[in-house]
């Protein structure tokens, strides 16, 4: 492998297939010990603005509220009028 004027070097195909890599993908190189090691980045990447809803807490609720519609534990409304008028009473 010959690293180009630019610093660039193409990543071998059986590197890319024994690593499960696709042009896009990104990947984060670690020095150890005087070794280069190639590491996939495997995280998703998200704007700031959007990060709350990949929080732990948030992700617990989200599976909360999946396995309750899935079990049926929902209640579902005409309208909006009547949703309003369910949240407002006493039941």
């Amino acid at each position: 492998m010959r690293i180009s004027s630019k610093g660039q070097i193409a990543i071998p195909k059986q590197v890319m297939t024994a690593l499960n890599l696709k042009p896009g993908d990104e990947i984060d190189i670690r020095i150890e010990d005087g070794t280069a090691r190639l590491l996939p980045i495997t995280t998703i990447k998200v704007p700031r603005d959007q990060a709350w809803f990949w929080t732990k807490e948030w992700q617990d609720k989200e599976r909360e509220a999946d396995e309750e519609i899935a079990a049926g534990k929902f209640r579902d409304f005409e309208s909006l009028d009547t949703f309003m008028k369910d949240l407002h009473s006493d039941h």
